[in-house]
């Protein structure tokens, strides 16, 4: 969407990236992000980025800015901007429980939120980080223990070096494609170290595109929509809890159920309706 010439997660001549995930690339004469979306960005586009750090002060267009941490992934950024007639949140893709791999999201208080509703439906009640791990866990212990190999088809950025991290911690070695070990060698510019990759690891981890290779394996598909719930969006309730932090006089739902989120935030006595992501918000 463009709030007074300014993209947000669109393509713009002033445009904001909340973080390097394709389906949020945006093109401008200047693009707005921090520095670790862009340089997972630049993995796979070019473009003009100027990166700013979480919580300094700077202007977007004509008007005053600020970056906060959203808890997707590594470098994913919520952006605060005070207008002439209003203050903005804008989410992006946003995870209320801290991951590995992930810094911990921060949300304050703006009139106008507009937030992700991916998983805006009571139905997506997902568990908490520590027991999706201890699932993970299992999963290869099991898969081990009858001589199978286990393999995990996960996002390449973003998922996959999650798990990479939540294996190195409790010892296992991986072995995983070149397109994951690009992305995880920026993670570790950004502090964040692998010292489990191995081409002869225990455990497969692959990316969902990948055909499968075999019957020796054991499988499992990590996602909000997989049958292993490790997600980095968040749920139904952590949703209503960003809700309740924010506190907005005006509420905008984007993406996945947005309809029926609204609807739910409306029963709750919100001010809220579903947004179309590439409508113009110039007369908010």
């Amino acid at each position: 969407m463009i709030i007074h010439g300014i993209g947000l997660d669109t393509s713009a001549k002033v445009a904001f990236q909340s973080h390097a995930h394709t389906d949020h690339f945006v093109n401008g004469d200047v693009i707005f992000s921090t520095r670790a979306t862009k340089f997972l960005s630049h993995l796979k586009k070019g473009g003009f980025y100027k990166a700013v750090p979480f919580g300094k002060g700077f202007y977007i267009g004509d008007y005053k800015a600020k970056l906060y941490p959203a808890g997707h992934m590594l470098g994913s950024a919520q952006i605060y901007v005070e207008f002439d007639e209003f203050s903005l949140l804008y989410t992006g893709d946003v995870k209320w429980f801290k991951l590995r791999t992930a810094e911990k999201s921060r949300f304050r208080r703006a009139d106008v939120l507009i937030i992700e509703a991916t998983f805006g439906v009571p139905m997506y009640n997902f568990p908490s980080p520590k027991g999706v791990e201890k699932g993970l866990v299992a999963f290869v212990e099991s898969s081990l223990d009858r001589g199978k190999t286990p393999t995990i088809y996960a996002n390449q950025i973003g998922k996959a070096q999650e798990i990479l991290k939540i294996l190195e911690v409790h010892g296992y070695s991986v072995r995983t494609s070149r397109n994951i070990i690009k992305v995880a060698k920026i993670y570790e510019k950004f502090g964040i170290k692998f010292k489990n990759i191995d081409k002869d690891g225990e455990v497969l981890l692959r990316e969902f595109r990948v055909p499968k290779v075999g019957n020796f394996l054991s499988e499992l598909y990590v996602s909000g929509f997989g049958n292993l719930k490790l997600s980095n969006h968040a749920d139904f309730w952590e949703l209503m809890k960003i809700v309740e932090k924010v506190r907005p006089e005006k509420i905008y739902t984007v993406y996945g159920y947005a309809k029926e989120f609204a609807k739910i935030l409306r029963g709750f006595g919100y001010d809220a309706d579903p947004l179309h992501t590439g409508v113009g918000l110039g007369k908010l």
